[in-house]
């Protein structure tokens, strides 16, 4: 594992400043502009809200520690950082990047770029999947951060040392663990994978409200109708816009449960719906009409303009046990790679894998069905096990794959038609 030059530590040790005015902004952001990597984190509060409440921003270089104080700063006194995190030349680094980035989406209207998540940097280099940033600090720069503050509300003033040294700790070194993550990278040839993965956060219709989706992900695995889907998709906007407008978790509105349920019975009164289970009396009062609204929409639309569910790809009888292979292939390659199975592809684009055919590499990144880079990565060496010049066996108990000379290949094939 590569190594990085530490950080001065006597810059390390003073006390970090808590900005709290604009003049403190302008200050800071004029040391951050002139680096080339920088790293930031959040502090919020979420429990009873649908939004995330800004609480503290963090931010660091390879010297220095910020903690801004977005409570006493308006978004035009932040300006001058907001315009250091969207700098092009700087890269921002963060651990676990999607509620941080949802952060500042939902609070400045921006998110930070270019971007580069240690969480995935540490899952192509080879140190686990979805590891905590506590973790991974021991594993690189051998420093154990304080203990969490999980339940912590971090919109009081004043912000007591123990939080303050908490939320330092988040960004402290962060910056010399990414530059040892990059070239680890650089010596697997990863790094453009793992900025383009972590790309996918700075895309701002990743935090735009979808119903749709929600509804999607409700029926995933499910054998739903048409007709219940088309009313689903309606009682899930209608929820959405209610929680966004109120401000509040979905699940104070309506559990998911509750939505599959409506859809399903399609209550056609105020009566009716007063004897399903899931709904109290005070969202009855306030909503009921509107529920009913939203279900009657989902009734009239017209069959031929009713929306399918989504469906998964499922193999026919004569392709499950092609699937199971491809499957174990798969994991042998991630295993191989040092990479989370779950970076490689989809479970439900298996199947369509299996049944595709593809000429080189190129086409088989064209196709869209392994996840971003993975071609590059491992490609060569999927083409050679759907173009059957792979085979598994079995040694001391394990299993793995072996070279299929040509000509040799068994005519007794598992169906990949």
């Amino acid at each position: 594992m590569a190594t990085a030059s530490k950080a001065n530590p006597d810059a390390r040790s003073r006390k970090p400043e808590v900005i709290v005015d604009a003049s403190g902004v302008a200050a800071a952001a004029e040391v951050l502009s002139q680096q080339d990597i920088i790293a930031f984190d959040t502090e919020f509060l979420r429990e009873k809200t649908f939004y995330p409440r800004l609480g503290l921003l963090q931010l660091a270089d390879r010297n220095n520690t910020w903690l801004v104080d977005p409570l006493a700063l308006s978004k035009d006194d932040l300006k001058p950082i907001l315009k250091v995190l969207t700098n092009p030349k700087i890269l921002k680094v963060v651990h676990a990047a999607e509620q941080d980035q949802e952060c500042l989406n939902h609070t400045y209207g921006m998110l930070a770029a270019p971007l580069l998540d240690t969480a995935i940097a540490a899952a192509l280099t080879g140190l686990g999947d979805q590891i905590g940033l506590g973790p991974l600090l021991r594993k690189l720069v051998d420093v154990k951060l304080p203990k969490g503050h999980t339940r912590t509300d971090w919109t009081k003033r004043p912000l007591p040392p123990a939080m303050a040294e908490y939320a330092v700790g988040d960004v402290k070194y962060l910056v010399e663990a990414a530059e040892i993550l990059l070239a680890d990278l650089d010596k697997a040839g990863r790094r453009e994978w793992a900025l383009t993965l972590s790309a996918g956060f700075t895309d701002p219709r990743r935090f735009e409200p979808d119903a749709d989706a929600i509804a999607a992900r409700l029926v995933s695995g499910r054998s739903t109708g048409v007709a219940t889907y088309a009313v689903l998709r309606e009682l899930a906007r209608w929820r959405e816009i209610k929680v966004r407008k109120s401000d509040i978790p979905r699940r104070w509105i309506a559990e998911d449960s509750v939505l599959l349920g409506l859809a399903s019975a399609r209550p056609e009164t105020l009566e009716d719906l007063s004897h399903f289970r899931g709904l109290g009396p005070k969202l009855m009062e306030k909503e009921g009409q509107a529920i009913l609204d939203a279900i009657r929409r989902g009734n009239e639309i017209p069959p031929e303009e009713r929306p399918t569910p989504p469906r998964k790809t499922q193999p026919d009888a004569d392709e499950a046990p092609a699937v199971s292979v491809l499957k174990c292939f798969l994991s042998l390659l991630a295993r191989e790679h040092r990479v989370p199975a779950r970076y490689v592809i989809d479970p439900e684009n298996v199947v369509k894998l299996l049944r595709a055919r593809f000429q080189n590499t190129q086409e088989l990144a064209e196709a869209g069905l392994l996840k971003p880079g993975v071609s590059e990565e491992v490609g060569e060496a999927l083409m050679e096990v759907l173009n059957g010049r792979q085979a598994l066996t079995f040694s001391k108990g394990r299993v793995k794959y072996i070279e299929v000379p040509d000509g040799q290949a068994s005519r007794k094939t598992l169906s990949r038609r």
